[in-house]
């Protein structure tokens, strides 16, 4: 399956291979590695994890060599920080690695987690599946919201979420809309969820 495939959920805090050789040419081995391995790599073994600015990403843990079921791993170096963008690899063949393997990188997904930690409110509107059909595929935590105004046609915009606020979440307008809707990139804005025609689509409630 390829990483378009999947809702960010699925591989949010996940360790999951990347199984693509052209991915490992674009990279250059001594920025992973401390001591570059003399095998071919078939990809890589990365964490899944939303960084401090709001977009999906894959920490690299280690290089692979994969030799049909058996995975060859090659750990990377702690003192250095690659990473892919999950808009970059969206076609590259992803699969998620047993939870054993967290024992093997838990120091390393410590140090990931500590950089990239937020609140407890934030986790909250990650797991909401409601939100999903909204969702920026790569900044979760980015919703379109639908602005109604009277004599306007209805207009979506970007709204980054920030907190909960009762039924309703709170977040920051991230660009202008083409319509004077009264609104302002940056200004906080609250919204709610509800059923159109079969679908769950986010609309402005109050600013």
């Amino acid at each position: 399956m390829k990483v378009a495939e999947k809702n960010f959920r699925e591989i949010y805090k996940k360790i999951c291979l990347l199984k693509n050789s052209e991915l490992v040419k674009k990279i250059n081995l001594r920025d992973v590695f401390d001591y570059p391995p003399e095998e071919n790599l078939s990809g890589f073994v990365v964490y899944g994890c939303i960084d401090s600015s709001g977009e999906f990403i894959f920490k690299i843990l280690a290089g692979a060599a994969v030799v049909g079921e058996k995975i060859k791993i090659f750990p990377a170096s702690y003192k250095k920080n690659i990473f892919f963008r999950r808009a970059e690899v969206e076609e590259v063949e992803i699969k998620i690695l047993p939870s054993e393997y967290f024992s093997a990188f838990k120091d390393k997904i410590q140090v990931i987690e500590d950089l990239n930690k937020t609140d407890d409110t934030i986790e909250k509107i990650r797991a909401a599946e409601i939100l999903d059909e909204s969702r920026h595929p790569n900044f979760p935590d980015d919703i379109a919201v639908l602005f109604f105004a009277e004599n306007l046609r209805p207009e979506y915009a970007w709204v980054r979420c920030e907190n909960i606020d009762g039924k309703f979440i709170v977040g920051k307008l991230l660009n202008n809309l083409q319509q004077n809707f009264g609104y302002s990139v940056g200004e906080k804005i609250k919204f709610g969820v509800t059923d159109f025609e079969g679908e769950n689509i986010c609309i402005l409630v109050e600013n």
